[in-house]
């Protein structure tokens, strides 16, 4: 899955996250603070969990995600997609993919053959069975903070976790 950060950090959250919505684009600045905060402290692991049935265009832009991902630019769409929510069709997707650097040929093919459709189902069954019901969802070390809440709901975890981990 997408990540930022460092596989070993002590602190990892897993954000469950849906590009067309709105509370979603909203935490991802605050996320991006963690990360700039603690640094290698922390993952952030990215998880799709589009909620279909009021983003109608959010599944193919999971899709387009993990189109990205293997091609090693998630991120760059990632903030693409979050900056054009209003607008995320397939054809506007493929130019975001295009304008970020994304190989335009192999990125088209993988969208249009819903390569990782499946995988973007299964995502959305592991946040199911972990009691995700809306987003943005996100888990800091297993413990679930819903919505988007301000960064020091974050914080306050996250320095919890470091001093728990500290002490094992």
């Amino acid at each position: 899955d997408p990540a930022l950060g460092n596989a070993n950090a002590p602190v990892t959250l897993v954000e469950f996250s849906d590009f067309q919505c709105p509370f979603c684009a909203r935490v991802m600045p605050t996320l991006k603070r963690v990360h700039e905060a603690y640094g290698d402290r922390v993952r952030i692991v990215w998880k799709d969990f589009p909620l279909t049935s009021i983003h109608p265009q959010a599944f193919k832009a999971a899709e387009a995600g993990q189109c990205a991902r293997e091609q090693g630019k998630f991120w760059e769409l990632h903030d693409r997609l979050f900056a054009n929510q209003q607008a995320l069709q397939p054809d506007s997707i493929k130019k975001y993919a295009a304008d970020s650097g994304l190989d335009a040929g192999k990125f088209n093919a993988c969208l249009d053959t819903a390569k990782y459709g499946d995988r973007v189902q299964e995502q959305m069954g592991i946040g199911t069975r972990l009691g995700v019901a809306s987003t943005p969802t996100t888990f800091v070390n297993g413990r679930m903070v819903s919505g988007a809440q301000p960064y020091e709901v974050f914080t306050t975890i996250i320095d919890e976790e470091l001093e728990r981990a500290k002490s094992k």
